[in-house]
């Protein structure tokens, strides 16, 4: 087609800042050189994301952030702020960011630092009337006694350290994910919130236990132990994989209809304790156990003489957590007679799924893949990104001659390795590539023919291609380096014909 105007100029601002929130704050300024069109798009967009891999030191980084938010200074609204520190971080940045996002009504603001050390974040004195989705990921200190945000509706807090009372201001919360958090606090943490509906707790130390006082919980994903559900009579749905179970409760559960408890149980247990939890879980609907689970019950004899409490089962699921992804086909999943008579006596009509060691197994295979490709994406991202500065730096002090032939006799990926033997970061790099390359090739092998595994061969085969092409480039990028230095000069002995100069 003969397409003479410039389409993608044409598209309204709102597309186009979408387009640009995908490629950061740095790629996005790039734009401006493009025509007047484009001259001042970005100092309107709504997102804006900024991350410390884009820049070489954190002073630049710094520079960058404030050069853009002093040019954003006159926007009306902003609807979110993302920041990553990979190295340093300052309260002094923290702050602007945080004051720049108050004044400018941010609805969504998440900042990530990852390094191992422990930050006091800056919320002394934070108030938002707009906030409504705050993620914080890494080792912040979160200490907030005058910390009001009245419209937060999501916090999500990954490595933080907590004290009691963290959310009391924040009287909209709806939903809370705390991974890996520390709880400072020497005896019981609280969590006491009358509207929050969402729970995600996983991992977490520091304290004894946690205690949940949610009245309106419906939907809580916990792995870690002990919890203690004070007060919590609204559950609709319970996902509980925390290993040893330690789970209690001290309300009753009339709405509960889908439970998933995946535990691992010891003799030294209390018996009793598992069977009264499954006596709370007496009005559920969907009940998926694992299989180890289920084995342990086999050895309770405190069922054999209670009657079902599972008046309104409608579909038990009992599957394997605990499957090696290398041993042969295992024997098929059973349950005992008295395990199955005490879970579905009272509701006969219960469908019963087994899911076999080999399902299992590629259920986890794909889960595997999938990650192992992320990964990868991941890995060439940051290969992209560093090439050239790495390339140019370990060229130099070497000879071109002896690198065009290194090139013509050996293999790209094996000339890099060698490339980079004096370059740990990036040698690493390298090997993690090759190494995520043949995992994912191994574990492809073995899924199954379906959807699922054509799916996943089709994205790892474009990753492959993108691969390949990231090595052809680099190794153009080589040869164009020696060809822009001069050739060494190599004295020719004179002739009889040729005298020598």
């Amino acid at each position: 087609m003969n397409v003479e105007c410039d389409r993608l100029s044409s598209l309204p601002d709102d597309i186009i800042h979408k387009i640009l929130a995908l490629n950061g704050a740095k790629k996005a300024i790039r734009t401006s050189a493009l025509s007047s069109r484009w001259r001042y798009t970005w100092t309107s967009m709504p997102c804006l994301s900024f991350s410390s891999e884009d820049f070489h030191t954190y002073s630049k980084f710094s520079q960058f952030i404030r050069y853009v938010l002093s040019k954003g200074k006159n926007q009306l609204d902003v609807h979110s702020i993302s920041v990553s520190f990979h190295d340093t971080v300052s309260h002094a940045l923290v702050k602007r960011i945080i004051d720049f996002a108050i004044s400018h009504n941010v609805q969504q603001l998440s900042i990530t630092w990852l390094r191992r050390k422990f930050l006091e974040f800056p919320f002394s004195a934070f108030c938002s009337q707009f906030l409504k989705h705050l993620t914080l990921s890494g080792f912040f200190i979160l200490t907030l006694p005058a910390w009001e945000a009245t419209a937060l509706a999501t916090l999500d807090l990954h490595k933080a350290a907590l004290r009691d009372g963290v959310f009391s201001n924040c009287a909209n919360l709806k939903n809370l994910i705390l991974k890996s958090c520390n709880m400072m606090s020497s005896n019981d943490f609280n969590i006491c919130h009358p509207g929050l509906t969402s729970l995600t707790l996983e991992g977490g130390s520091g304290c004894k236990g946690i205690n949940v006082i949610t009245p309106q919980l419906k939907h809580p994903s916990i792995t870690s132990s002990p919890i203690h559900l004070v007060s919590a009579p609204n559950l609709y749905s319970l996902h509980y994989g925390g290993g040893n179970l330690s789970f209690e409760f001290s309300t009753d559960l009339l709405h509960l209809e889908t439970v998933d408890i995946c535990a691992q149980c010891s003799r030294e247990d209390k018996e009793h304790k598992f069977v009264c939890l499954l006596q709370k879980l007496c009005n559920v609907k969907f009940l998926t156990l694992n299989l180890e689970f289920v084995k342990f019950l086999a050895s309770v004899e405190l069922i054999s003489r209670l009657p079902s409490p599972f008046s309104n089962l409608k579909s038990l699921k009992i599957y394997p957590y605990y499957v090696s992804l290398n041993e042969q086909a295992r024997p098929e999943v059973t349950m005992s007679y008295e395990v199955k008579e005490y879970l579905l006596d009272a509701s006969p009509g219960a469908t019963i799924t087994m899911v076999s060691h080999e399902e299992a197994k590629t259920v986890k295979n794909i889960v595997l893949a999938c990650m192992f490709m992320r990964e990868l994406q991941v890995l060439l991202y940051q290969w992209k990104e560093n090439s050239e500065t790495n390339t140019t730096r370990l060229m130099q002090g070497k000879a071109p001659m002896e690198v065009k032939n290194q090139l013509a006799t050996e293999r790209k990926w094996h000339f890099w390795l060698r490339m980079t033997d004096n370059n740990e970061q990036f040698a690493k790099m390298y090997k993690s590539i090759v190494s995520i390359v043949q995992e994912t090739e191994g574990i492809l092998t073995k899924i199954p023919t379906s959807s699922h595994q054509s799916k996943l061969k089709l994205s790892f085969s474009r990753l492959c291609v993108d691969v390949e092409t990231l090595m052809d480039d680099m190794a153009d990028y080589v040869k164009i380096q020696c060809a822009k230095k001069p050739r060494l000069y190599v004295h020719q002995p004179a002739t009889a014909s040729q005298p020598s100069s």
